[in-house]
């Protein structure tokens, strides 16, 4: 089971679109772990690393995964081919 510190290092070293991706895999996940937490902190530490604007996905205080998403500049959207809502 990784860390933090290890999915850290992991997201660190991906490009935009691979990170993109890697958040794109959890949506409609519902199963809850502490690996998991430990992925989606490390994930969404990442995201504000790289100054990505996540209000479309920020939600009280966490990142919805309800969604897919794409990146445009640095702004993270909806991806409105995949919207469940």
């Amino acid at each position: 089971m990784a860390t933090y510190e290890e999915y850290k290092e992991r997201f660190g070293v991906m490009n935009d679109e691979q990170l993109i991706g890697a958040f794109n895999r959890e949506v409609g996940n519902s199963g809850w772990t502490s690996s998991r937490a430990s992925y989606l902190a490390a994930l969404h530490d990442e995201f504000h690393k790289r100054n990505y604007d996540g209000s479309a996905i920020d939600s009280d205080g966490g990142t919805s995964l309800k969604n897919t998403i794409k990146l445009i500049g640095n702004k993270i959207v909806i991806d409105k081919h995949n919207e469940t809502n």
